[in-house]
């Protein structure tokens, strides 16, 4: 009797590792669908792209995904979470997935966390409307994501924001985001 308990958690235990394993394998490709969800967002494209006071001007022309992507590591929304500061910077918003956690006892589950950071420099706060650029970047970023569904990934759900930093050149500002995956 005892040795059938230990057999059966030790498949147990092997089916946690296994599920761990397939939601971590999963992250690259789920993170390439929020940010699909996020290029469709022309409002959000014109506002991290052009750097003037007027940036949702309709007579300027659609931002382009080539334009706003870039392969994930320099365009205005990346991936790979490197930001520098030149005088000619645009805005800039990188994902980073947080952390990935089991969801209650049930293993089918796993809690990821997700951060949006938002870059915008300083001298670009400014647009046409009543609105600032960072806090009208951060309104498109939750009309894009908020409580959407990601096939093969679940409902975003936004936990807030916060100030991540300020410079003399930039500001930063951190959305947070949370996804119940189910295996």
């Amino acid at each position: 009797m005892t040795l059938l308990i230990i057999s059966g958690l030790q498949e147990v235990i092997k089916l946690i590792q296994e599920s761990k394993v397939r939601f971590l394998e999963e992250l690259g490709p789920n993170l390439q669908k929020i940010v699909k969800r996020l290029l469709v967002n022309q409002n959000l494209l014109r506002l991290l792209y052009y750097t003037d006071k007027d940036p949702l001007n309709p007579d300027k022309p659609d931002v382009t995904i080539e334009q706003a992507y870039r392969n994930g590591d320099n365009g205005v929304i990346r991936i790979i979470p490197v930001v520098g500061y030149k005088e000619d910077s645009t805005s800039v918003l990188t994902l980073r997935v947080l952390r990935g956690t089991p969801s209650g006892d049930n293993t089918e589950f796993l809690d990821i966390y997700l951060a949006v950071e938002v870059f915008v420099p300083n001298e670009q706060w400014m647009i046409k409307s009543d609105n600032l650029r960072p806090y009208s970047i951060m309104g498109e970023i939750q009309k894009s994501l908020e409580n959407k569904y990601i096939n093969g990934l679940g409902t975003i759900r936004g936990s807030g924001f916060s100030v991540n930093f300020f410079t003399e050149e930039i500001s930063a500002f951190l959305l947070n985001y949370k996804i119940t995956q189910f295996n």
